[in-house]
């Protein structure tokens, strides 16, 4: 027998209820600048030993500055393009998360987020390993999710703002792997983009997410 539309929209609102339909704070440093039309300040210059004032620089106020800038073309527009409105809202939303979850100084993981990720990969290490070929298998982005329809985290590749995204998933964690975001400070070296990112992970951050999730 198929569910009835008030079946659906009972267990919808049981499902919010118990947390699984929350949308979680993802921006802990004011608000996206999909609502304020601004970029988010960053809160750091650089991520020494790891990303240069430059490559910071360049990556925050051009490519992140520049797909919040057509972003609010697009959308003072109110139509238009649909998927070029929807590639430049989640970059700008992936940008905003990425810088977020990079810290300048030592951080390991917290109790929560070692649970979390022990629960699903085995370990700490074992998502790592699993982020690390993700990541390197993309061109795009690589995001650790969490999916509020089945409770399961996911390491996500995805060559496009637009393209692989899983639906409802709840960003936890995120690298962008376009070239922008490290030629200028490890050109080809892919690999090493990688592991300097795993080694500044925002681990406070990443908790906050987590967190989040369950309301």
């Amino acid at each position: 027998m198929r569910p009835s539309r008030r079946d659906l929209l009972r267990c919808a609102a049981g499902a919010a209820g118990a947390g699984l339909l929350h949308a979680p704070k993802l921006q802990e440093v004011g608000e996206s600048g999909l609502v304020t039309g601004k970029p988010q300040a960053l809160a750091y210059s650089e991520l020494p030993g790891f990303l240069s004032k430059e490559q910071v620089r360049w990556h925050h106020d051009s490519h992140y500055g520049g797909a919040l800038k057509k972003f609010t073309q697009l959308d003072a527009a109110v139509t238009g393009d649909p998927r070029a409105l929807a590639s430049k809202a989640n970059s700008v939303i992936l940008h905003e998360l990425y810088f977020d979850n990079m810290t300048p100084v030592d951080s390991d993981p917290t109790e929560l987020a070692n649970e979390a990720l022990a629960a699903r990969f085995g370990s700490v290490d074992g998502w790592v390993d699993d982020f690390r070929a993700a990541a390197l298998s993309s061109r795009g982005w690589a995001v650790l999710a969490w999916h509020p329809v089945n409770g399961r985290l996911y390491n996500i590749a995805t060559d496009s703002h637009s393209d692989g995204p899983l639906w409802f998933g709840v960003p936890l964690a995120v690298i962008d792997m376009y070239e922008h975001a490290y030629y200028i400070d490890f050109q080809n070296r892919k690999a090493d983009y990688v592991e300097g990112f795993i080694e500044h992970v925002n681990w406070a951050a990443i908790d906050r997410r987590i967190r989040a999730t369950s309301g």
